[in-house]
């Protein structure tokens, strides 16, 4: 791993305590690393104003750090996938999947992130295009999932779906989800996905609430293109919804393509934050009588 110089820092502003952990970590790395790149709100209760950078700058890093909850962590991952930048996610919400350190360890987690002794995880991330006809009308980019539903009324809708375009089934369904294996612990779960290892390359297609017992998840390989689209009736309020934070609204006739992200996420690991398996016990409670 190169060695860390640059760091930048982002937290949830919302939450007092992830502010007080980010200003911990300042303090603890202003003197061990080259440079640091804060967020507004933290350089300002630092008592660093001088720090404070944009959040193009702030991913200008070597690392991320990133203080929060899993929403936390997908929001800065809009703006690090793009540039590359490694993050590491220091859990101070609920549940935090994507997060790997508790916040009681960061001072060990800062000495061997500074060691370099960690890793890179590249996970899978996914580009969804709404097109109507030849136009481009929308497009983002998700770290879990993204999901086709109604964006008020919980109504049943009939979706197409079509695999390298070629017709793949009809779904009766609330909607229809397409995730990606570190989204695979997210909704995916609750709507009856399998769980998937984030090194496992493909991409998950799930109905939601489904009116046939016969609609199942699956999982096709990350190189496939998966299109979609959805009959649309007057008043109706279709959109694509993205990592559960932006909206893309789809009209009558529009089609959904969803397909691997050039770009992965980075997300640091082995810094003394739990791995896959243990976050499944620790979690999710799996292997209790």
């Amino acid at each position: 791993m190169i060695k860390v110089r640059r760091i930048g820092v982002v937290a949830n502003s919302d939450k007092p305590i992830a502010l007080e952990y980010a200003r911990t970590a300042v303090l603890y790395l202003a003197s061990r690393v080259d440079k640091l790149l804060l967020q507004a709100e933290i350089a300002a209760s630092s008592g660093n104003p001088e720090l404070a950078a944009d959040v193009d700058d702030v991913c200008d890093a070597d690392v991320v750090l990133i203080f929060g909850g899993d929403g936390t962590m997908l929001r800065a991952a809009r703006a690090c996938v793009p540039r590359n930048a490694p993050m590491l996610g220091i859990n101070v919400g609920r549940f935090g999947f994507l997060n790997d350190v508790a916040p009681e360890n960061l001072i060990q987690v800062l000495d061997r992130l500074l060691l370099g002794q960690y890793q890179i995880s590249e996970r899978l991330t996914l580009e969804c295009i709404i097109k109507r006809g030849d136009q481009i009308v929308g497009s983002d980019t998700a770290l879990n999932e993204i999901v086709i539903a109604h964006g008020k009324l919980a109504r049943v809708l009939h979706l197409r779906i079509n695999l390298n375009n070629a017709f793949l089934t009809h779904y009766t369904a609330d909607g229809v989800m397409v995730a990606t294996p570190t989204g695979s612990t997210a909704y995916s779960l609750s709507a009856g996905g399998p769980l998937v290892h984030p090194s496992i390359k493909t991409m998950l297609l799930t109905p939601i609430c489904p009116h046939t017992l016969i609609n199942r998840a699956l999982l096709v390989p990350e190189q496939h293109e998966i299109t979609i689209s959805v009959d649309v009736s007057d008043g109706d309020n279709i959109q694509a919804t993205v990592d559960g934070q932006r909206g893309l609204p789809m009209d009558k006739n529009d089609v959904a393509i969803i397909r691997r992200c050039p770009t992965p996420a980075r997300l640091v690991t082995h810094v003394g934050g739990a791995l896959f398996y243990e976050k499944l016990q620790t979690k999710l409670h799996w292997g209790e009588a």
